[in-house]
């Protein structure tokens, strides 16, 4: 999970701004607060969805690929189990990495009613033995809204 309050000013300043950007995109803080409870208000991950996709209040969020139930528990409990900034395919078990390769290729595009849609990786992956949640997707499917505004404000 992020340990937002660990990290120094410039990642601290780069994650907020990647927030921000998000924000813009789909109307200001309180709707994207609305899209994560919208998340959290899914019994299961709406990452389970057989249509990869899902509708929000103010728009619609979809990827280019349909993960399976125990990938997805296994991103979650990975997600829970280690910081976002550190490289997981040296530190993540075996089936945590393999459930990992399953994001190398998604894709998430949030397509807000009013406005520009934006799209982000699920990872960041800066070279083939790199491999981190990137911190957008990590707050849109497994973040609290505490922490989501805690960012904004600090920014």
């Amino acid at each position: 999970m992020l340990q937002f309050n660990s990290y120094d000013d410039a990642t601290k300043a780069k994650i907020a701004a990647r927030l921000k950007n998000c924000t813009d995109a789909v109307g200001g803080l309180n709707r994207l607060l609305g899209l994560i409870e919208t998340v959290h208000a899914f019994e299961k991950s709406p990452l389970q969805n057989k249509t990869a996709s899902f509708h929000y209040d103010f728009g619609k969020v979809s990827w280019n690929k349909v993960l399976f139930a125990d990938k997805v528990e296994t991103i979650a409990k990975t997600v829970k189990t280690h910081d976002s900034l550190e490289n997981l395919l040296e530190t993540a078990s075996k089936k945590e990495r393999n459930a990992l390769r399953t994001l190398f290729p998604v894709t998430v595009t949030v397509t807000p009613d009013e406005g520009d849609e934006f799209v982000f990786k699920a990872l960041d992956t800066p070279d083939d033995k790199t491999a981190r949640i990137n911190p957008v997707f990590e707050l849109l499917f497994f973040g609290s809204t505490g922490l989501v505004k805690k960012i904004i404000k600090e920014a």
